[in-house]
């Protein structure tokens, strides 16, 4: 799957020191194939779209050594997609609104002393992303709109935020 990146209050040491981690993160999401009805086959179930991306990425990344589903706090109860190291990340397929929960969740992490750095992951374009669920996917937390909010809120988290892109799409 092709994706945009974009950096926010990284440093080159930080973003020296987990190179790996990050090329890990890029070629777990390099190896997945976009589909406009994507889905995955569990030993229960056959998900569909967002549900379907979710867990191939959780898998994939799971075969890769990252945890998955860690906790920075049990109360609040405050609990990622995956990490790895210093590494704390969410993958968002939710509206728009739980990019604030996602913020607070990173900078309780910083603040905290439990990363060093946030990944976000969220479609670019949520429209073209999932073409046959327009419906459901309004007011999706967007590439754009991640990008927007976390450069004025006003603590700087560092963060690297994926934008996946649909085949035919151009960031």
């Amino acid at each position: 799957m092709k994706y945009v990146t974009q950096n926010l209050h990284c440093g080159d040491v930080l973003l020296a020191s987990v190179a790996d981690e990050l090329q890990d993160l890029s070629n777990v999401l390099s190896a997945h194939q976009w589909a406009p009805d994507y889905s995955v086959n569990t030993s229960t179930a056959t998900l569909q779209h967002q549900a379907a991306y979710n867990k191939s990425l959780s898998i994939a990344l799971a075969e890769r050594g990252w945890d998955l589903q860690p906790r920075l706090s049990e109360s609040p109860r405050l609990i990622g997609d995956f990490a790895k190291g210093l590494i704390f990340g969410e993958v968002q397929f939710g509206n728009s609104a739980t990019l604030y929960r996602d913020f607070y969740k990173f900078q309780y992490g910083l603040q905290n002393g439990l990363l060093s750095l946030a990944v976000l992951i969220v479609p670019h374009n949520e429209n073209v992303f999932f073409p046959t669920r327009v419906a459901s996917v309004r007011n999706m937390a967007n590439f754009e709109l991640a990008v927007r909010y976390f450069t004025v809120l006003p603590i700087s988290v560092p963060m690297v935020i994926y934008g996946l892109l649909a085949d035919d799409e151009q960031a």
